[in-house]
């Protein structure tokens, strides 16, 4: 019965708390530009539309569920509270049904402001919790054993981490081996684990030895827990999700804040109403750690299944969180909960009463430094690291390896940061840079500039090629078998490159779709917000072709909309679709019918762009990442490659009908991508933050017509997607493109020494999503990238693999680097007039 009692409370109060925090998580959304672009207006999660839609309706089950649980608090002391929250809840309700918020929310401070708001209730509640069963508790005296017992519980929940994240590894690995140094990353699991908990244990000791001098030190515990509580989760909140979405700074710190007190109380509440208010609490601690023992009272034998029961729980997770993640976001989220529940429910395993033996109390008399020198040792002490077999020039590829498949191991190796030899220079300042000039709020002005890859653009006589832009989202170019002779399902793009100019050194300049596309358009690299007011005014694509007279046939995403000027020309392609259903296959048959439709008479040549999503790794897991039968494709991952080879399929099929229109020889076809795709390198999905080597490189593939072929152009330079702009203006007699820092270049020139002037040793690249940079030097063969949302830097060969050869990081490397991103940004800020003091 009293578990049927706590389960009439935590289930209504859960509905409530959970409504509250995620309605203020999509104001937030909605504050943030990016987001805001991407979940709201692109809807990337489904979900959210449908959650806005309906949420005056749920507020009410929500509301119903928050004045369920206060059915029996019509009391002295919190009647007042009570009252309040009917009142002013069912006032408020009212209102949300008659003026619906969430649907109307834009991209401004008014969203920022209800963010704010909806973590209010969460709070209150917490209030009645705390006013009402928490004045009732009894409180005891301190149990001399608990520290035994905490030590305990810290010491078995370390190794019991490292023991069942290394039995998850191989398992998501799926037969994926790691280096042969394996073995000391194991053991050095172990030990960062162990330190970890062996540091909470110094905090709890501490936490005991202040509330021993007064006179209630179980109320004192449970007070200083609960706000050690609030700082862990503002932390958590700040460091991993809103440095995720670029919310750093006053504001973000003001509203982490807001959301660790929020939690901390809802936790501290809950602890009071589950407490037995008949037995006195011997320690704050474990009164605190209550919302998180569904198991408290049960014999504990049944404790020791709940265990086993824990170890399930972090490989579904682990499992359930790889696949779309954010940057390692909600694997880290997922394990720092699986941290807590097995911290509590191994402590609440151990006997309340045990007297610790004399080895055990010596351990917890050294426990202060014995943390202390671990953290030393394993951060800055590299013969232990080689003893390891985990040499410096393999070290961090190994790490990074293992991570990928072990999140536990990540965080823990995170929080100590351990193992890597740390530059001598201050990054601080840097990260600090990024963060400053990454995901603009909209509150900054900028003014976008004019495009201006030419003074004026002359006009446009002669013959004009017929250009099909077809940009397949997250392509990578080892799927593509011009690229990887070990590819056998794209014989159609095969034919079309034996035909074309397949640049083999290709990349992006913007790691996810939300700058990349603009890029594509302006021909330069663009202002780091989504999306300045009149940034149509850098268009430089669209003035070319409408000086050319050119008729285009556009699918028009939600980036589109804000990137394309006034068209009177243009014909949209996918009308009336999201662009997460735009299908290559579908918009090409449209295509096809326009280009029979053509009047032959028509002297107007022909513009297509789109920006298909079969193979986006988003669009592949709401299908449910399946294979049609009877196909297989050993050595790749199967979904993504079956997609493929249907558009591949599709893409044969529009050329063949160029073909019999006779547009082909007089057409430019370009096949490329926005970014790549991590498809289970090493454990990373999807693109999102990540520069990795699958992600900035992408395929380039140009059909030119017949007439212009004698043209000078070298596949093996670096190229980029950004480059096609500056290369249709060339083509089109509007010579010489602009050769500014920011600017692409025109691939094809009429004599091979025109190219020269427009190559460079650095090339910059940089997250559309978050503040991560990165430089390409050696022509194409060089990786270096400064991650400042996990402070951390990496470098790559970008050899023959698909996924690079990790290496360790110069001191030249970092130099040129760090010079060539921090002069990108510079000048992005004095091209729009971005006024951000940090530079």
């Amino acid at each position: 019965m009293k578990h049927l009692a706590a389960l009439g409370f935590v289930v209504p109060r859960l509905v409530f708390t959970l409504f509250c925090l995620i309605t203020s998580l999509y104001c937030l959304i909605a504050y943030v530009p990016f987001t805001y672009q991407q979940v709201i207006e692109f809807q990337v999660v489904s979900w959210t539309s449908v959650f806005a839609r309906w949420h005056p309706w749920i507020y009410w089950v929500a509301f119903a569920c928050g004045a369920w649980t206060l059915a029996n608090d019509f009391r002295r002391g919190t009647r007042a509270l009570v009252l309040t929250y009917l009142v002013a809840g069912a006032g408020f309700g009212a209102w949300l049904v008659a003026s619906p918020l969430l649907v109307n929310l834009r991209n401004d401070q008014a969203s920022l402001f209800w963010a704010g708001v909806w973590l209010l209730p969460v709070g209150w509640l917490a209030l009645v919790d705390l006013a009402g069963p928490g004045r009732r508790l009894v409180w005891g005296g301190s149990d001399a054993a608990e520290d035994a017992r905490l030590f305990r519980a810290c010491v078995a929940t370390g190794i019991a981490l490292a023991v069942v994240y290394m039995a998850i590894q191989p398992l998501r690995a799926r037969g994926i081996l790691i280096e042969r140094a394996s073995a000391g990353v194991l053991v050095w699991s172990v030990l960062l684990h162990t330190m970890v908990f062996l540091a909470l244990f110094v905090v709890f000791a501490s936490v005991r030895g202040i509330s021993s001098v007064f006179r209630r030190p179980a109320l004192v515990e449970f007070t200083l827990a609960t706000i050690g509580s609030a700082v862990v989760a503002t932390l958590v909140i700040q460091k991993l999700i809103f440095a995720s979405i670029s919310l750093v700074g006053p504001t973000g710190e003001a509203l982490a804040l807001g959301f660790g007190v929020a939690l901390a109380m809802t936790g501290a509440g809950w602890a009071a109403r589950l407490a037995d208010p008949g037995r006195p609490v011997l320690s704050g601690i474990e009164l605190a750690m209550t919302p998180l023992d569904p198991l408290a009272g049960t014999p504990r034998a049944v404790r020791i299944l709940g265990v086993i029961v824990w170890a399930g729980i972090a490989y579904w997770l682990a499992v359930l969180t790889a696949v779309m993640d954010w940057n390692y976001l909600f694997q880290k989220l997922g394990a720092l909960t699986v941290w807590a529940l097995g911290f509590t429910w191994i402590y609440q395993a151990f006997r309340r009463g045990r007297e610790p033996r004399a080895a055990v109390t010596v351990a917890i008399l050294l426990a202060p430094a014995i943390a202390v020198l671990g953290f030393r040792t394993l951060s800055s002490t590299p013969p232990l690291l080689e003893w390891l077999n985990l040499p410096a020039s393999t070290r961090a590829a190994t790490i990074d390896r293992y991570a990928a498949f072990d999140v536990s191991f990540r965080l823990a190796h995170d929080f100590t940061g351990s193992g890597e030899a740390r530059p001598g220079v201050d990054m601080s300042r840097f990260y600090d840079l990024l963060q400053a000039h990454t995901n603009i709020p909209r509150t900054v002005a900028i003014h976008p500039p004019d495009a201006r890859l030419v003074p004026a653009i002359t006009p446009i006589t002669g013959r004009k090629p017929h250009i099909f832009f077809i940009v397949i989202d997250s392509l990578r170019p080892d799927y593509l078998s011009p690229y990887n002779a070990k590819v056998t399902f794209t014989p159609g793009i095969d034919a079309l490159a034996k035909d074309s100019v397949v640049f083999r050194h290709a990349f992006t300049h913007y790691g996810a779709t939300g700058l990349s596309e603009p890029s594509l358009w302006t021909g330069t690299m663009v202002p780091h917000q989504q999306y300045p007011d009149e940034m149509w005014r850098m268009n430089a694509l669209q003035q070319v072709l409408q000086a050319g007279q050119y008729r285009a046939f556009v699918s028009k995403d939600h980036i589109l909309q804000r990137l394309l000027g006034p068209w009177p020309e243009l014909t949209e392609l996918d009308r009336g679709r999201g662009a997460a259903d735009y299908d290559v296959c579908r918009t090409l048959d449209e295509l096809d019918e326009r280009v029979r439709s053509r009047d032959p008479a028509d002297p107007a040549p022909m513009f297509a762009y789109t920006q298909p999503q079969n193979v986006h790794i988003s669009t592949i897991t709401r299908q449910g990442a399946t294979v049609p039968a009877g196909e297989s494709y050993p050595g790749f991952y199967a979904p993504y490659a079956s997609r493929l080879h249907r558009v591949d399929a599709c893409i044969a099929t529009f050329v063949g009908a160029l073909r019999r229109a006779n547009l082909y020889d007089d057409s430019l076809i370009i096949l490329t991508s926005d970014h790549g795709e991590s498809i289970g390198e090493d454990g990373r999905w999807g693109h999102a933050y990540t520069l990795y080597p699958e992600v900035v490189r992408i395929p380039l593939i140009v059909h030119v017509p017949v007439w212009l072929r004698q043209l000078a152009v070298d596949p093996d330079r670096v190229s980029f997607a950004m480059d096609m702009t500056p290369s249709i203006y060339y083509l089109l007699g509007q010579r010489p493109t602009a050769n500014g820092p920011l600017d692409g270049r025109p691939l094809f020139t009429q004599r091979p020494d025109e190219a020269q002037p427009y190559l460079r040793s650095e090339y910059v690249v940089a997250s559309s999503y978050g503040p991560v940079y990165a430089a390409i030097s050696g022509d194409g063969r060089s990786l270096y990238i400064a991650d400042a949302t996990a402070y951390q830097e990496y470098a790559f060969d970008l050899d023959g693999n698909a996924g690079g050869t990790r290496r360790p990081v110069t001191e030249a490397m970092r130099t040129a680097g760090m010079k060539a991103i921090r002069s990108m940004i510079q000048e992005v800020a004095k091209a729009s007039r971005i006024a951000i003091d940090n530079q």
